[in-house]
């Protein structure tokens, strides 16, 4: 399980590497289109993750600034371990 949320990682941190790619050099044909929004999409999610997990990552502990940009980048994947300790 350890590997598949690794390389589930991996892929979220490739995919907002390509969306902030995209907003300097947008790409060709539609897929900026489509990495624009589901970039967004994403982004409002994890937005809306974070603030909904908010109070009991405070409980945990976990309510810093880059626990944040962690859940920001990650969602689920971030936060869902630490619950569990």
């Amino acid at each position: 399980m350890n590997k598949f949320i690794a390389l589930n990682k991996l892929v979220l941190v490739c995919f907002w590497l390509a969306f902030m790619v995209n907003i300097g050099m947008p790409f060709a044909g539609a897929a900026d289109q489509w990495v624009m929004l589901i970039g967004l999409a994403m982004f409002i999610v994890h937005l809306i993750e974070f603030f909904v997990m908010r109070k009991r990552l405070q409980s945990g502990g976990h309510s810093g600034a880059m626990n944040f940009l962690l859940v920001m980048l990650f969602g689920i994947l971030y936060w869902k371990p630490l619950l569990r300790d």
